[in-house]
């Protein structure tokens, strides 16, 4: 019995670990997304509006794995607005700057309200869960091709390490001990401030 107990224990406190290790990576995703939407959001209003979406999905996370059970749902739903309507965005304002999804406010809003309709039309209506995964990966891809032909350095680093990161976590690795989660919430903060400033 005691040993059971001590076992037990032990998984209650890796389990923690890793909750708050969530939470944490989720809080530095937001902050860096707050950063780059602010920053952006006179000049680049597709990319502003993305993060700042991305930034909410990230916030309402924060909530979630801090032991605010009544965020599951509101995560998953924000999560799923920025996986199929935020990234495209982004990807959109990055290989497109000129489109006016990039460029005007009111481009990058039909653009999130567009993508996140069909989103949710497509994985929570037709049940085609796997297009939550298929979109992020077209974005990155996206985003590299953009990134390769301007030739900038720093964008097309961020779009190696976005489409890095996208790898690692479809590949369900753990690296230097951080859960694919934590992988992919770094990976994007990583990838978006070297992308996007």
């Amino acid at each position: 019995p005691c040993k059971r107990v001590a076992a037990r224990r032990a998984s209650e406190r890796a389990c923690t670990r890793v909750i708050i290790g969530y939470a944490v990576s989720d809080f530095v995703l937001a902050l860096a997304c707050i950063f780059i939407a602010v920053r952006t959001a006179k000049m680049r209003p597709g990319i502003a509006l993305a993060c700042a979406a991305i930034a909410a999905a990230a916030l309402v996370g924060v909530a979630r794995f801090s032991g605010v059970a009544e965020a599951a749902g509101a995560h998953k739903f924000l999560s799923l607005i920025g996986s199929t309507a935020a990234l495209p965005l982004l990807a959109a304002a990055i290989a497109w700057p000129d489109c006016k999804a990039a460029k005007t406010g009111r481009g990058a809003s039909l653009a999130i309200l567009v993508g996140g309709a069909l989103g949710i039309a497509i994985v929570a209506g037709a049940g085609f869960d796997l297009w939550g995964q298929i979109v992020p990966a077209a974005s990155a891809l996206v985003i590299l091709g953009g990134t390769i032909r301007t030739r900038a350095w720093r964008p097309m680093a961020g779009a190696i390490v976005l489409a890095a990161t996208f790898g690692v976590v479809a590949a369900k690795l753990d690296i230097a001990g951080l859960a694919p989660i934590e992988i992919l919430h770094y990976g994007m903060t990583a990838a978006f401030l070297l992308l996007c400033l």
